[in-house]
């Protein structure tokens, strides 16, 4: 098999591929193929084929998201990853490069990486519908002071990484280093190399610059508390695809707004991610249908006039 193959390239990426591995990374992907190696046969065979440390490059490829890690009864073993697992590693620590790739080529992988995870989370999302599992990835919208309180209540060690919705999409200047993960295993951002430590009162401080400046609170309180807009974030652009809006990521408030407290400031405006909020001849008008319930907007009207309403 050859590399675009063996890395499960879709055809939407091939032109740009090659800037995803190194043309010894490409070697031993070749060479790997499906088989799966512990890090000393691994590095041995690199060795055999390249002029280099194996155990560092083995490494190294583990970090760029090129091999993933394998947990078998007698250790650990290595693989290889995929185009799939790649592309999000690639475009939060290699944006230069990624930015450099056409925008016509960029929107059509992150058109493909959309659909993707939607096919992907559609069997997930439907065994929560049906019961048979309790939550998924991003499984609430949160308010402000539940995401603070979810953090003062971890006992993990919280550690922060760009957003990885807003890396390939690129569809926005906001906030790109918003990302809470909790995860530490195999195959984990942290597990790679990646990530900075986070003090609770560091990564609430996150939080509430994110709600300031837009950006929505999600959660499944296991893995990570994502902080993203409307235009970048997968999970919710994935919930359009597979007609699951208002249930993953799951509605929890109804939004009131009073008008007569309103002062048609235009800060709810500006803050929702789905124009639930309008301004006409300086009024503001709330569009019901249009509102997903992330609740943003409740935290960040300074005169009181948004209240949310638990369903």
């Amino acid at each position: 098999m050859n590399f675009l193959t063996c890395f499960k390239v879709p055809e939407v990426a091939k032109s740009m591929a090659h800037l995803l591995v190194t043309p010894e990374e490409r070697k031993i992907i070749e060479i790997i193929k499906d088989d799966i190696y512990s890090i000393k046969d691994l590095s041995t065979l690199i060795e055999k084929k390249f002029n280099v440390n194996g155990e560092e490059l083995v490494r190294k490829m583990y970090k760029r998201a090129v091999l993933n890690k394998v947990e078998v009864s007698d250790g650990i073993y290595y693989k290889t990853s995929e185009f799939y697992d790649r592309i999000a590693y690639f475009c939060q620590y290699e944006t230069d490069i990624w930015l450099s790739v056409p925008r016509k080529i960029r929107d059509e992988i992150d058109d493909w990486y959309v659909t993707t995870y939607a096919e992907t989370a559609e069997p997930r999302v439907k065994e929560v519908i049906d019961g048979k599992k309790d939550v998924i990835e991003n499984a609430y919208f949160f308010t402000l002071q539940e995401t603070l309180d979810l953090i003062d209540s971890l006992d993990k060690q919280i550690y922060s990484v760009p957003c990885n919705c807003n890396a390939v999409s690129q569809r926005c200047e906001k906030d790109k280093d918003v990302c809470l993960l909790f995860e530490t295993g195999i195959n984990t951002q942290w597990d790679r190399g990646h990530g900075k430590l986070l003090t609770k009162d560091e990564a609430k401080a996150i939080v509430v610059r994110a709600d300031k400046n837009g950006l929505m609170h999600t959660s499944e309180t296991d893995q990570a508390i994502c902080n993203c807009c409307g235009c970048c974030c997968y999970p919710i652009r994935a919930s359009k695809v597979i007609g699951t809006t208002g249930i993953w990521p799951k509605r929890r408030y109804d939004i009131i707004w009073e008008e007569s407290k309103c002062v048609n400031c235009g800060r709810c405006v500006k803050i929702c991610n789905f124009g639930a909020f309008v301004k006409e001849d300086k009024k503001i008008r709330y569009v019901e249908e249009k509102c997903l319930g992330c609740t943003i907007c409740s935290s960040q009207c300074h005169v009181k006039a948004i209240k949310i309403k638990k369903i």
